[in-house]
């Protein structure tokens, strides 16, 4: 049995997730449907490209990850079809799929084409439906992704903040996203902060707008009710974290914000 996931910004109120499977189901019906989630922010491609990222390398190989956050849906903007890592993804060609780009080297992309693989007729509001959705169930049925069309050379791709360094006394990072505990995801790894070492560290506080924060646990039960504090989250990246609160609404934080790190 094939595992399809799939992430959107459909919500849960609305019909869309739901006819989505059923189009999948009727052209397999031997999948098991993994829901990763659907209460990504409305168009917000940055934050599902991040959740994408995290979440798939969690499943095996063969898995087929469906991702529609689409706000370019009926442009012109491409359907594409990729392979990297052992596993497949179907997604619209509007970076969704970047962190998996830029973490396989082995990423494969393919625009879809074919659309007598479509389910008819194709409405312009609904490619989930009618383009994606019977795309990735074809996948599951062994379908070769050079069938649905071209090489795409060039998939877009957003842009990741990189870390810079301005000197030997500062680092200029950025938010990654924002959870729903308002737990704000930097770019920044525990190895970037001195404060982090168990010898010959060197003091450092992260800065946000005007806010210094000087305090570095390894955990969230560490930090004192109502402390704002940097700890090493499970994805790989620091957070900056308020226990028994939220960070991100405490500092105003939200992706794509500018942070520093000040070292001394």
């Amino acid at each position: 049995m094939r595992i399809i996931t799939l992430l959107s910004d459909f919500g849960l109120q609305d019909h869309y997730v739901a006819a989505m499977k059923g189009v999948m189901l009727d052209v397999n019906p031997d999948i098991n449907i993994i829901d990763i989630t659907h209460v990504i922010a409305p168009q917000d491609v940055m934050s599902a490209a991040f959740v994408l990222g995290q979440a798939f390398p969690c499943f095996p190989r063969g898995t087929i990850h469906l991702a529609v956050v689409d706000p370019g849906v009926g442009t012109s903007r491409k359907a594409l079809a990729a392979s990297a890592g052992g596993q497949f993804f179907v997604a619209p060609d509007n970076g969704i799929l970047s962190y998996v780009a830029q973490s396989q080297d082995n990423f494969a992309a393919y625009e879809i084409t074919a659309d007598h693989y479509f389910r008819k007729p194709v409405s312009s509001t609904f490619h989930g439906r009618d383009i994606f959705a019977p795309v990735a169930a074809y996948i599951s049925r062994g379908i070769d992704l050079a069938k649905l069309g071209p090489t795409l050379e060039s998939p877009k791709q957003l842009v990741i903040p990189k870390l810079k360094k301005a000197g030997n006394s500062l680092v200029e990072a950025a938010v990654l996203a924002v959870d729903r505990f308002g737990n704000a995801v930097t770019n920044l790894h525990a190895e970037d902060l001195p404060a982090f070492e168990t010898e010959n560290a060197r003091r450092c506080e992260v800065l946000v707008r005007h806010r210094k924060i000087n305090s570095f646990r390894k955990t969230f039960g560490e930090g004192q009710p109502g402390e704002v504090f940097v700890v090493p989250g499970s994805s790989g990246y620091l957070e900056i974290v308020m226990r028994e609160g939220s960070a991100a609404s405490e500092l105003s934080l939200k992706a794509g914000d500018a942070i520093k790190v000040i070292l001394h």
